[in-house]
């Protein structure tokens, strides 16, 4: 800001020497330098401006720009939220996670790993850990694959050119090692993600060969004779549906081939009855179109009669589609007999991610390529490059694992397999679903007999079916339950007794949990097998290259399979032995649970309505079940293995869960037996003394009300009215009595209180029920006299005991009831004290006539 300058007159010398005088109006103005520039100010003194108006300028200077910020942010202000909110409304339908300009690699793989590794609790406020989810370690080749995928997604943003040349070379390369390594010549692969994907594209290439009008006429050309579908009765379900969903037909195209039960319980296909079905079609002038077989089926893993499907299936121009887990051994050195006929069907389906362990391969299924037209109408061919690039994990696996270590792979699960069934063998309670039954060969009679079964045995190669299906059966070899001969309890023992197929269910299913628990790298399943029931699955070829299974896991997995056996063996065996102890006594009924895996259940039966049958009154359930459910309580606190179970007419039992060999059966029902009395008589004398002392508070009320009667006919009304009592108490003091009752628990008599607060002391009873009274000639000082009474406390004014006697106070003895009446003899003449000595709980102090007199009756209503 400038200074003004002074209005005078500056003398400035001339040219001549000679002072010349400037004038007001030649002088330079003064200035104020404001935010819009400077300002003249008029010519004044210069005090006025430094003392007044240049503090008053810049105070006006500070103020305005202090003012212009805060308008500039209010303005910036509701700029920003006016674009908050248009934003917001624009963004509404967008979820929160995608709103703004996205989130860094960090924050992603943080909640890649919350998605994973955490998961919600409760309302889905907390997380916690998700111990089940645990990434397996990668082998080379796993390695690798993962990395292919990445590769592939890559891969497509090259030119067309070089991405068609390599997707071509990538493509020609799987077909032919495919072919070669499954042994399936001049077929062609086509991938796809879901399982059933690659049946339902070359059933609709069947579909093109029987129906060389379906092209073009689509259903009309179905419509004169309809296509039929042949399934296993064992196919996974809903593959029929999906089938004809896919295929655009209904579902009476699929027909279901029943299994073969002639020898046993198996699960391969009924070829006669296949035979059958086929020629009632032909004649029902229907088309067959698809067979669908199994090398290995899903569940128990048998292979069909693949060589006689193969026969029917040319003979009628069916097309045959194999699937199964014992495809895998296609790719050994020596092939099995039974699967080598699957080569000579029309397509296969490849599982090689599970096989190999490998992550994300695509399902391969492998068809014969009759007709270029039909098979690229059927969808089965593709020319685009991107799709092409999907075979590039299988080329990078192929290459990084060979011949060898497919083989290696694959037979390293046979193996586990075979180790697995030959320790079942030894079993004697175990029964193997998986395994086939061969038939009895003929004993050689002749040298050529001998000659043709040498050759027979070097022509078919068997191995052991890589799938485990087994169950926990009962044990026909054992002796049974065995009773003590001292024992008058007779064990029903009836062989033709049909095994309770619900319970074993439910013994198998525990015996998979535990097994599941203690063998967390044998991976095991609950299926249930047509007439065979609840079983315990093993399958090897899917599970163990991804968990890393080996030779001493199933082992140690065997060692806990008969640990536990040896425990169902108890429970079994004693089974028997528990129903005919819990029959033989009347206070317990058995209880069917068949869905219970334990010894059994029982309900305990009070004593009135054990003589009235099975059945308990409706008016009684409540009773019985609040009785067994405390009985449970008390059981549990000696033995865990006791818990609450409910019968299906909602009666509460106590359910024995599973014992071990050493368990004495009939120990454990007496000691359910007698807790049970125990509740049973301590509820009855609860409710028995509840009645006591309800009656003896009733006569009671009774008494006192029939003295309060007597006192207002004694007394007159006048003693009764608030005022005037007290002036005729006061001139004439009246004896009042305390009026109270004491109730003894033992012997259930009311008696009056009198002597107890005469006397200061509660005084036994004697074998009559009276009390005793006091000794008239009480003993000397050193020669106490025995009490029959116990000392008790009196109850002071507001019914609380009184408070102890503090510590530096002298504390007074204990007194007999000789000592206590003289005292008393002695206080009556003497004037009462004003104060009272504290005394200890065992004997109350004596007190003076009017506080005696002013003590509340006890049990007074």
């Amino acid at each position: 800001m400038a200074t003004p300058m002074a209005n005078e007159e500056a003398k400035l010398p001339s040219s001549d020497g000679q002072t010349m005088e400037r004038t007001a109006e030649s002088q330079t103005k003064p200035t104020y330098d404001s935010p819009w520039g400077p300002i003249e100010i008029p010519t004044g003194e210069d005090g006025f401006y430094k003392s007044f108006m240049n503090p008053m300028l810049d105070d006006m200077e500070k103020t305005v720009a202090k003012s212009t910020a805060m308008l500039d942010k209010l303005n910036q202000d509701m700029e920003l939220d006016r674009k908050k909110r248009y934003k917001k409304l624009v963004q509404s339908h967008i979820p929160e996670e995608l709103k703004g300009g996205g989130k860094d690699e960090a924050d992603v793989m943080k909640l890649v790993d919350q998605l994973l590794f955490y998961e919600e609790v409760g309302d889905g406020n907390e997380v916690q850990l998700n111990d089940e989810a645990q990434l397996t370690d990668l082998d080379e080749a796993s390695k690798l694959t993962v990395t292919a995928h990445s590769l592939a997604a890559h891969f497509t943003m090259l030119e067309p050119g070089p991405l068609g040349r390599a997707s071509s070379k990538l493509s020609s390369d799987c077909r032919l090692w495919l072919s070669r390594l499954f042994r399936f010549k001049d077929s062609m692969p086509v991938y796809h993600d879901k399982r059933f994907e690659g049946l339902a594209r070359v059933g609709q290439l069947a579909l093109y060969t029987r129906y060389p009008k379906y092209a073009t006429e689509g259903f009309e050309a179905l419509y004169s004779r309809p296509p039929v579908i042949y399934i296993s009765a064992v196919a996974p379900p809903g593959l029929g549906q999906y089938l004809c969903q896919q295929l655009g037909l209904p579902l009476s195209c699929v027909c279901t081939v029943p299994c073969n039960t002639v020898f046993g319980a198996s699960s391969k296909m009924d070829v006669a009855m296949l035979e059958k079905l086929i020629q009632d079609d032909i004649a029902a002038a229907k088309t067959p179109v698809l067979l669908v077989a199994y090398a290995g089926t899903p569940i128990v893993g048998h292979v069909d009669n693949l060589q006689r499907l193969q026969e029917i299936a040319k003979t009628n121009n069916i097309w045959l589609h194999v699937e199964g887990n014992n495809l895998a051994t296609l790719t050994l050195f020596s092939v099995p007999t039974s699967v080598e006929s699957a080569v000579s069907g029309d397509s296969l389906t490849l599982d090689l991610s599970k096989w190999l362990g490998v992550p994300a391969l695509p399902y391969i299924t492998l068809f014969k390529d009759s007709d270029a037209t039909l098979t690229e109408a059927a969808g089965l061919t593709s020319i685009d490059t991107r799709l092409q690039l999907k075979c590039l994990p299988l080329w990078m696996c192929l290459q990084s694992l060979g011949h060898e270590g497919m083989v290696n792979k694959i037979k390293h699960s046979c193996d586990l397999a075979k180790i697995l069934f030959d320790q079942l063998d030894q079993l004697t309670t175990i029964k193997q679903i998986s395994r086939e039954k061969k038939k009895q060969e003929k004993e050689p009679k002749n040298v050529t007999d001998l000659i043709f079964k040498a050759i027979n045995a070097l022509m078919v190669f068997e191995i052991v079916t890589p799938t485990v299906v087994f169950k926990y059966c009962e044990d026909t070899a054992a002796p049974g339950a065995v009773v003590a001969p001292y024992s008058g309890m007779k064990v029903d023992d009836d062989s033709s007794q049909e095994v309770d197929a619900v319970y074993f269910d439910a013994l198998n299913t525990w015996l998979a949990e535990a097994l599941v628990v203690a063998n967390p790298r044998v991976p095991i399943d609950l299926v249930e097998v047509d007439k065979e029931g609840v079983c315990i699955r093993y399958a090897p070829l899917e599970t163990a290259q991804s968990r890393g299974t080996k030779k001493e896991d199933i082992e140690n997995f065997v060692e806990s399979l008969k640990s536990n056996l040896s425990v169902l063996n108890a429970t079994t065996v004693e089974r028997k032995k528990f129903q005919t102890t819990v029959n033989a006594n009347p206070n317990l009924k058995l209880v069917d649970l068949d869905s219970w895996a334990g010894l059994g259940a029982v309900s305990y039966i009070p004593e009135p309505y054990a003589s009235q049958g099975d059945e308990v009154p409706e008016s009684a359930k409540t009773e019985v079940n609040n009785l067994n459910a405390e009985l449970v309580h008390k059981l549990k606190a000696q033995d865990t293995a006791f818990s609450t179970g409910h019968s299906a007419e909602g009666m509460v039992c106590v359910r024995f869960g599973l014992i071990t060999s050493d368990t004495d059966v009939e120990e454990l029902v007496s000691l359910v037996y007698s807790v049970g009395r125990e509740v049973e008589e301590s509820s009855k004398y609860l409710e028995s003394m509840s009645q006591v002392i309800r009656k003896g508070i009733e006569e009671a009320n009774k008494e006192l009300a029939k003295e309060n009667t007597e006192k207002l006919m004694h007394e007159g009304v006048l003693r009764q009215v608030p005022v005037v009592s007290s002036l005729l108490n006061w001139f004439s003091p009246a004896k009042e009595d305390i009026k109270g009752r004491t109730f003894n628990l033992a012997s259930g008599k009311i008696s009056r209180t009198t002597d107890t607060y005469k006397y200061r002391m509660q005084v036994q009873e004697d074998g009559s029920g009276e009390s005793a009274p006091p000794p008239e000639n009480p003993p000397p000082a050193n020669e106490p006299a025995p009490l029959k009474g116990i000392l008790k406390t009196p109850p002071q004014s507001n019914g609380e005991l009184p408070a102890p006697a503090a510590d530096d106070q002298p504390k007074a003895e204990v007194k007999t009831a000789g000592e206590v009446k003289a005292q008393l003899a002695s206080q009556s003449s003497a004037p009462s004290s004003p104060t009272q000595q504290s005394l200890p709980d065992v004997v109350s102090a004596p007190q003076s006539e009017a506080a005696a007199q002013s003590q509340t009756t006890t049990g007074a209503s």
